[in-house]
């Protein structure tokens, strides 16, 4: 088991066919990077070369109405400085498991934890994470999400009960909400993201799965005209009134992949 380390970079190869008219597919390396003093999670998931979106962090957090109603305050694994991290590699699939608490800024715990297994191999990344509650919360009213940061775009998409949705990201503000534009109810139909229309290349995130099924009140893309913003997995967005038990497990599991427009429309991957 490894503790901490300063940077876990991992490089690993990906077939991607480029938007080049008749050019046969190429191959590129995309690197992957862990930082120990953000709670451990992944913290760059990028293309070397290209300009393509790219995630820039990763979080599990709370900010508002989960622990104290009607006060702000960040309170997530951001703040956790001292998480458990194990690694392994096998058959060319990398993990990296990482454990630990959401915390306010004073280091404090708030009874609430993670686990993050980030499962790396030629053709995406997957990253299943279950938040645990160490005591009873019996009205939980506020805001409580998994965040993916990204950078590099300047369109989002996602597929809805209604098809395809592309748009230039215009303005700061949340620009998707599942909860007024619906997924599809098929399974594995669940995606959204953001892409670079300069460059042709998407970053994709499925969701893959949610437990409990209806434990997410929303998914939410939030975007800035500079190229960044968060795409949110939110188990409470003041929608929904809910509660966990000592011992309870919220979990989902995500797929990123970076690939072509032309492979994202197509339904390739």
């Amino acid at each position: 088991m490894r503790r901490i380390w300063v940077s876990l970079i991992v490089t690993l190869l990906a077939a991607l066919s480029l938007v080049e008219p008749q050019q046969a597919t190429k191959t590129f390396r995309w690197h992957i990077a862990f930082q120990p003093q953000s709670g451990g999670l992944l913290s760059l998931f990028r293309h070397p070369e290209i300009e393509a979106p790219r995630l820039t962090g990763m979080a599990v957090y709370t900010d508002w109405g989960i622990l104290r109603p009607e006060r702000y305050e960040v309170v997530g694994s951001q703040n956790e400085r001292n998480p458990k991290v194990t690694e392994r590699k096998n058959n060319g699939v990398h993990l990296v498991s990482v454990e630990g608490q959401l915390k306010d800024k004073q280091g404090q715990p708030c009874g609430l934890s993670y686990r993050v297994v980030h499962r790396v191999d030629a053709d995406a990344l997957t990253l299943d994470i279950s938040l645990s509650a160490e005591r009873s919360f019996p009205s939980m009213n506020g805001f409580l999400a998994a965040v993916l940061n990204f950078a590099g775009a300047n369109e989002w998409f996602a597929r809805t009960q209604k098809g395809w949705v592309f748009a230039e990201i215009a303005e700061d503000k949340r620009v998707f909400q599942s909860a007024q534009m619906p997924f599809p109810a098929t399974d594995g139909a669940s995606t959204l993201g953001v892409a670079n229309s300069k460059t042709g290349l998407a970053l994709r995130v499925t969701l893959n799965k949610v437990e409990p099924e209806d434990g997410l009140d929303n998914v939410i893309i939030h975007a800035n005209p500079n190229g960044t913003g968060g795409i949110f997995f939110a188990w409470c967005d003041g929608i929904t009134v809910r509660r966990m038990e000592a011992g309870d497990n919220w979990r989902l599991s995500l797929k990123v992949q970076i690939l072509t427009l032309d492979n994202l429309l197509s339904g390739t991957e």
